[in-house]
């Protein structure tokens, strides 16, 4: 009678025992997918950020450039800057978000088969395993498109940094624009006081020799 209560408890144990360490597994594969649909969404959010603010920047330098009479491109060349700079921060994020979801995805699906792999059953183990292969091949193609996708924004960043500086290029000419007039206008001034100091200096000789 003892021999069979003690029998019952340890098979009691290993039941919970193995109940235990499914929870576990569960619990884990259910963090893991938390932790990737949490990663797509940052990703996704600062997507949105990113493009408003680009999209914003590009369009307010051209309304600037193209709709006023005399744009003052210094303070364009400023205002780009600091638009492409916030641009360029939310790439950076944009892209350590992509990063991170790659490596979310990676750490699911490890766990999702360890999951399927712990199926008693060949056939339905088997039959997991093949569904988990399919997801990760359909998510696989979906990530290398995003990914060509976050590596295109880097030439737009590089061609709007190029457009700075042909602003900022612009800008320097302008002033030295500025500058000639202002020469100009020195010079015309000069040679008005040359001539004064020309006359007086006649007149200073005809004191003398007169």
């Amino acid at each position: 009678m003892r021999i069979k209560k003690i029998n019952y408890l340890f098979s009691l144990l290993l039941i919970l025992g193995l109940w235990s360490c499914q929870s576990k597994v569960t619990n884990t594969a259910l963090k893991k997918g938390d932790k990737l649909k949490s990663a797509i969404n940052d990703f996704e959010d600062n997507r949105v950020k990113l493009s408003s603010s680009m999209i914003a920047g590009i369009e307010e330098a051209q309304k600037s450039l193209t709709t006023e009479e005399d744009p003052n491109v210094p303070e364009i060349a400023k205002d780009w800057e600091k638009e492409w700079g916030d641009v360029q921060s939310r790439y950076n994020k944009l892209k350590s978000d992509f990063e991170n979801v790659g490596k979310r995805s990676d750490q699911y699906f490890q766990q999702l088969d360890e999951l399927s792999g712990s199926i008693n059953n060949e056939q339905l183990r088997n039959d997991e395993l093949q569904k988990n292969e399919d997801l990760k091949k359909r998510w696989q193609v979906t990530y290398d498109k995003a990914k060509v996708s976050v590596d295109k924004i880097t030439e737009v960043l590089n061609s709007g940094n190029d457009f700075h500086m042909v602003l900022v290029a612009s800008s320097i000419r302008l002033k030295i624009e500025q500058n000639v007039a202002e020469l100009n206008n020195i010079s015309e001034q000069a040679k008005l006081l040359l001539k004064d100091l020309e006359a007086f200096t006649e007149a200073g000789r005809e004191l003398v020799e007169g």
